[in-house]
């Protein structure tokens, strides 16, 4: 697991380094998708650098002032918080990020969309961090759809055909030392290239809470939590669960969920068989495929308070 405190002054001592003496490269990273990227050097006049050294000094800054959490793939941030990750673990980004902090790329000649921005502020002592941009206007289109770019040339406005990059003091993912920083766990899955690490987290959890039960159509289901974002999270949040208490999972067993839907007949999960024979039923159809995952991540609850029925899928214990 990440040692967020660690990942802090790791971002902490980059910020004081830059802000000795910083030097800004910029890169544009081309290609398909960033899985297959290729970093290119631009160049920004004077201004707009200092600008940009601004802007990624005070992102770092911002990000090192939240509160820092391992990556996890159910958990989602508020706006006071961001998802700490090592560089090894996000493998799309691990190989932009070796072109942009190696020998110096070439200048830009253009080609394929561009998929990233980078923005590489080093101290004078050598400790670089690099802010990427992975979405937004200009990620992976020559242009905003129905844009049509005018400059005045003698009073008269004559459209540009030429591509147009576009800057946003924004970023979606800081990198400092081998430390990446999210605010959105879906930057991690779905751009920068950790989707398989968190499907096989899925499988494996729901592989090991589902050792003593018998469920109608298991190997389907298994694909299901592996391949579904919501039930990936779900099973992130069983991991979570489970890391914290080891015998939860003591609890997971057929008798004992066949026995939990018999009181509960409002969980529409079918069970089939009869006496030590019955067994869950998976249901593949969307109103039914997410319930058995639910039940697994214990996400039924009744209020003591209104003895009301919930359904509750995020929750911390409070009693021990």
């Amino acid at each position: 697991m990440t040692d967020v405190e660690a990942a802090r002054a790791t971002i902490l001592a980059a910020i004081a380094a830059a802000e000795a003496g910083p030097a800004l490269a910029n890169y544009l990273v081309r290609g398909d998708s960033l899985a297959d990227g290729v970093a290119s050097r631009v160049d920004f006049e004077r201004d707009v650098a200092a600008e940009v050294i601004v802007d990624v000094l005070g992102f770092a800054g911002r990000v090192a002032d939240r509160e820092l959490l391992p990556y996890d793939p159910s958990y989602q941030v508020s706006a006071g918080q961001a998802l700490v990750d090592d560089l090894a673990q996000v493998p799309h980004l691990a190989a932009v990020h070796a072109l942009v902090t190696g020998p110096d790329p070439e200048l830009d000649a253009g080609g394929k969309p561009v998929v990233a921005l980078a923005h590489r502020v080093d101290g004078p002592t050598g400790q670089a961090m690099v802010a990427y941009r992975v979405k937004g206007p200009g990620i992976a289109t020559r242009r905003a759809s129905g844009l049509r770019i005018l400059v005045p040339r003698s009073g008269v406005y004559e459209r540009i055909d030429a591509e147009i990059v576009y800057y946003q003091p924004r970023f979606d993912v800081l990198v400092v030392d081998g430390v990446v920083v999210v605010t959105a766990p879906t930057t991690l899955q779905r751009a920068l290239g950790s989707d398989s690490r968190a499907r096989a987290m899925a499988r494996q959890t729901f592989a090991s809470a589902t050792t003593r039960l018998d469920i109608d159509g298991a190997a389907e289901l298994a694909q299901a939590v592996a391949s579904d974002p919501a039930m990936i999270a779900k099973m992130a949040q069983l991991s979570r669960t489970i890391d914290a208490d080891p015998s939860y999972a003591e609890a997971l067993t057929t008798e004992r969920l066949v026995a939990f839907l018999d009181a509960n007949p409002q969980i529409p999960i079918a069970v089939a068989g009869e006496g030590e024979q019955r067994r869950l039923v998976f249901e593949a159809s969307p109103q039914k495929r997410y319930l058995i995952p639910k039940v697994l991540a214990d996400d039924f609850l009744r209020s003591e308070l209104t003895q009301r029925q919930y359904e509750a899928g995020s929750k911390q214990r409070i009693d021990g």
